[in-house]
């Protein structure tokens, strides 16, 4: 892929973006909600005037692990800024309760779940698991200031999900190392060393 097809690309990302979200608006939908359902929509619909936007087309250099050191902390960041420092040490022993426990607890959930249920092996259901665990409370925050809910429980929720996102990220890779390594059990020396 050409630079000039690289940005074309981008460039299609940001109008079916934009698009998504004026819809998003009128429709009176949450923006994430919106983009979900329009990755969905633009993924099974196969129009020529959308083949700019289909897998094929997507540039190389644009990898889960660019995703991950560029757009992420970029993201992490921008949440940051909303909270106030005071906010988070008045609140730190539930919030790393709620960011470390319950992401471990919501990934042996649904590991179990999806191991009983759908009969992967543990260790690949635990990995699922892992990856769905940290949730993204957009679509709770809008409604949390719509409804005027008390600010401490605005204040958790928000710092929660910026603390679950590195743990989720640290179990994956710890549970995808031991799956990959072929066996042993999960270890953490091996998910430390992957990362």
């Amino acid at each position: 892929m050409t630079p000039t097809s690289a940005v074309e690309f981008l460039i299609w990302l940001l109008i079916a973006a934009s698009i998504i979200a004026v819809i998003a608006r009128r429709i009176g939908i949450p923006y994430t909600v919106a983009l979900v359902l329009g990755g969905l929509l633009l993924s099974a619909v196969h129009l020529p005037a959308l083949a700019p936007l289909h897998q094929g087309h997507r540039p190389g250099w644009l990898t889960p692990d660019v995703i991950l050191t560029l757009f992420l902390p970029a993201l992490l960041f921008e949440g940051s800024l909303k909270i106030e420092f005071r906010h988070i040490t008045r609140d730190l022993v539930p919030l790393l309760l709620l960011a470390n426990l319950g992401v471990l607890i919501s990934t042996v959930v649904l590991g179990l779940v999806v191991y009983y249920l759908v009969g992967m092996t543990l260790l690949v259901a635990l990995l699922l698991g892992s990856m769905v665990s940290a949730t993204d409370p957009i679509s709770v925050l809008s409604i949390f200031k719509e409804l005027a809910v008390d600010e401490r429980l605005l204040v958790l929720v928000e710092a929660e999900s910026l603390l679950n996102d590195g743990t989720a990220v640290v179990l994956f890779q710890i549970l995808l190392a031991s799956a990959v390594g072929g066996g042993g059990g999960v270890s953490l020396a091996n998910g430390i060393g992957s990362a």
